[in-house]
């Protein structure tokens, strides 16, 4: 280094070239940066908080979809089972799985334990009369009705209207139903 800055700094005069008396552009421009910084994470957090009701409309959706598709699942089961046993109806839906008519036990997807009630079907008065009964009530059933499908549990109000209804516990999957029809009246048992 020179004698001459040298000098300069030891005898305390601030160099035109040292970091403590810089005070160019680009010391600046730093803060503009931080500035550009914080404005994206507000842009980048408001945009956050539009997609996330859009994601739970979207992940309810697929849900209802999944609710339609195991509830089939269920009903084609049991009709294999009245098939291939003489017109003998299930009497649980673990019958189903242990004769592989059901590759799982499905739960319900917009419960919240995941249970499912039963669709009976009243076999003791002459019209076609629906009965939805919890699982752990189905046994008082069986002399008079026959388990026809499943209904889920769950009384949310659902984004899409299936058969006229709108709660997830109106909609019952059974056989021989009509999806272009209106869901029948359904008696609600034990619950």
């Amino acid at each position: 280094m020179p004698i001459g800055k040298r000098q300069a700094v030891k005898d305390g005069a601030p160099s035109h070239r040292g970091r403590a008396g810089r005070t160019s552009g680009h010391a600046r421009s730093g803060g503009y940066v931080m500035i550009v910084l914080m404005i994206a994470v507000v842009v980048l957090t408001v945009l956050m908080l539009m997609a996330v009701p859009l994601w739970q409309t979207e992940m309810q959706r697929e849900a209802e979809e999944e609710l339609i598709f195991r509830a089939r699942q269920y009903v084609s089961a049991i009709g294999f089972y009245v098939r291939s046993h003489n017109n003998v109806y299930p009497q649980n839906f673990e019958i189903l799985h242990l004769e592989k008519f059901l590759r799982q036990l499905y739960p319900d997807p917009v419960s919240v334990d995941g249970r499912w009630d039963m669709v009976f079907q009243d076999t003791s008065s002459g019209g076609a009369k629906f009965l939805v009964v919890p699982a752990h009530l189905a046994k008082a059933y069986f002399g008079r009705a026959v388990l026809v499908g499943v209904c889920s549990t769950s009384p949310e109000t659902a984004f899409r209207e299936y058969r006229g209804k709108k709660k997830y516990n109106e909609w019952a999957f059974y056989l021989g139903e009509k999806e272009n029809e209106k869901m029948p009246e359904l008696q609600y048992e034990g619950g």
